[in-house]
């Protein structure tokens, strides 16, 4: 068991769902009465050699994300590290004509710095201007050094290392016989992408399948090997994520902040927890951030997104805590290596976000 002290990892869920997906990676689970703060409950346990301590936000957006980063900090004062882990909506394709990515629904992206982001940028911060033009200003801070070390440790391990496909094994088996299909892989023929000009022509209510033509959509199988992907093998891609007050569900809008900012996820809680505390953020894409959004990969999206968080916290060292609840020096036992925040891709360095895909890790050039 551990008091408040103990725990040294900080996981943020900003959604209930994303959080039922993160207590099934939990290699031990501390009774929920046993772990609160000021008569609020959260959710703790141990993760490898790390005590996590996860939350859940009561309401969406930006403001929320910080206020629970706070009281988490305030109830269990040792934490060093936050994880923000759950669902986000991707950019289809990224990088270079000729040597694009593809991301597809069920991959995961890291927050990690590119161009002149840190990993993490408030898109609709700014100053309007002319014709109703918002022009971006400000910065929001980057992922901090030993905690890019830990992901590009983990990152330059292959995809193969991730063990997502056997987390996600080991996740399903906790759950009883009439839930284990909740975080099954949905499959190729459920991932349709609609034409950027196309929009959602029914309610939010109405799936695509019975309101929107199918003519305008391209099946995952029609859009070539960058996009294959075996069940329950999701890539991994690093860039930066955008994140804002708004809901995104836009492709056009998607489109113009991936091109100024070479975003490639788009969510509404990271800025809110990056301007005060280290964090690093694990989105599983569930959506293509346009007007076809709906429900049907948020359970699967949730769940890899924690499988990687699961395997990201292995290559982070194992912080001591005193038994009087001082912090001690961190394990040197552990495969992660401190070194400076770098920043990846500059615009005169021609270099794009990473993607692990398919066993093997690449640049999309």
């Amino acid at each position: 068991m551990a008091s408040n002290h103990h725990f040294t990892i900080g996981w943020i869920s900003p959604l209930p769902l994303e959080k039922e997906a993160a207590r099934l990676v939990f290699d031990e689970e501390y009774p929920q009465d046993e772990v609160q703060h000021k008569g609020v409950f959260y959710l703790g346990g141990r993760v490898g050699v790390h005590k996590v301590v996860i939350g859940v936000q009561r309401r969406i957006g930006l403001s929320q994300a910080a206020i629970l980063a706070e009281k988490m900090s305030d109830g269990f004062p040792n934490i060093k590290y936050f994880l923000l882990v759950g669902i986000a909506g991707g950019v289809p394709r990224y990088g270079p004509a000729g040597a694009a990515s593809e991301i597809v629904l069920g991959d995961v992206v890291v927050s990690s710095p590119r161009g002149n982001h840190g990993g993490v940028l408030q898109y609709d911060k700014g100053a309007w201007q002319g014709q109703g033009r918002l022009n971006f200003r400000g910065h929001t801070n980057g992922v901090p050094g030993d905690l890019t070390a830990a992901v590009n440790n983990f990152r330059a391990e292959g995809w193969s290392k991730t063990n997502i496909d056997e987390t996600l094994k080991q996740m399903r088996l906790k759950l009883d016989e009439m839930r284990q299909g909740q975080y099954d892989d949905p499959g190729p023929i459920r991932d349709r992408l609609f034409k950027d000009s196309y929009e959602h022509q029914g309610t939010e209510l109405d799936d695509c399948k019975v309101c929107c033509d199918a003519d305008n959509a391209v099946s995952r199988l029609d859009r070539g090997e960058p996009a294959a992907r075996l069940i329950d093998k999701p890539s991994v891609h690093f860039g930066n994520i955008a994140s804002s007050n708004q809901l995104q569900i836009s492709a056009v809008e998607r489109n113009r902040v991936h091109l100024e900012h070479e975003a490639i996820c788009f969510e509404m809680e990271a800025a809110g927890v990056m301007e005060e505390h280290p964090c690093v953020v694990i989105r599983g894409i569930c959506d293509y951030a346009d007007s076809h959004k709906n429900k049907g990969w948020q359970n699967y999206a949730a769940a890899t997104a924690a499988a990687y968080a699961k395997g990201l916290l292995s290559m982070i060292p194992a912080i001591d805590v005193t038994d009087d609840g001082d912090t001690a020096s961190t394990s040197s036992h552990q495969p992660a290596r401190y070194s400076p925040n770098v920043t990846f891709g500059s615009h005169n360095s021609g270099q794009q976000a990473g993607v692990i895909h398919g066993g093997t890790f690449s640049w999309g050039k």
